[in-house]
């Protein structure tokens, strides 16, 4: 049962740093140099498109056990 968790989470925290590191990536600036000014409303729905996976990946894992 603790292997689905850490399978689970070990997913969320590779798919969070590999996004973190495309948008962060020189190559990414150079092609969109408004991408700086205009990262706060692409941050917020990031965010919430974290919360919600993480949540219904933890619902279904849940489920998924039981």
């Amino acid at each position: 049962m603790g292997i689905g968790y850490i399978l689970v989470l070990a997913v969320i925290v590779i798919a969070l740093v590999a996004t973190l590191a495309v948008g962060f990536s020189k190559e990414n600036k150079a092609e969109d140099p408004d991408y700086d000014r205009k990262h706060g409303s692409k941050w917020k729905r990031l965010s919430m498109l974290y919360a919600v996976v993480t949540v219904l990946s933890l619902i279904g894992l849940i489920l998924y056990i039981t």
